[in-house]
């Protein structure tokens, strides 16, 4: 999750995808959460550059330890295992407290982010089922 500062034409187009589809978003905001299907928190975030970043928290770590290097590890296989078939990117956040899936999306429309959401969510279908197994 990048801290640098987006351009205001994603945080506008962020902002006009959270009015079209009625979600709550402070007017300073550069970052949007969601649900989608009812069952998945999505975090939309404008970047630097041209896009949107989709991101969802697949999994909080434990502290650090054994338990915490071999979840890593089993992380890091799935990861290095699926890296053709899958579109994203999996993570730990800067405070190191949680795994999470990444799609950094081109987007200019309402349209590319719909489309990115998409595929970002049957990815996470996936990514969901498989950490319940590590």
């Amino acid at each position: 999750m990048s801290t640098t500062i987006a351009p205001a034409a994603n945080v506008a187009l962020l902002h006009r995808y959270a009015a079209h589809h009625g979600a709550d978003i402070e007017p300073d905001a550069i970052s949007l959460q969601l649900l989608v299907d009812g069952h998945y928190p999505l975090r939309l975030q404008a970047m630097h550059g041209d896009g949107i970043m989709v991101a969802a928290q697949l999994r909080p770590l434990p502290l650090p330890g054994p338990a915490r290097d071999d979840l890593l590890q089993a992380f890091a296989r799935l990861a290095c295992g699926t890296l053709k078939a899958q579109p994203t990117t999996c993570s730990v956040d800067a405070r190191e407290r949680a795994v999470w899936l990444q799609l950094p999306a081109h987007a200019q429309s309402l349209q590319h982010i719909d489309e990115a959401i998409g595929t970002f969510v049957d990815s996470l279908a996936f990514w969901s089922e498989a950490s319940l197994c590590l």
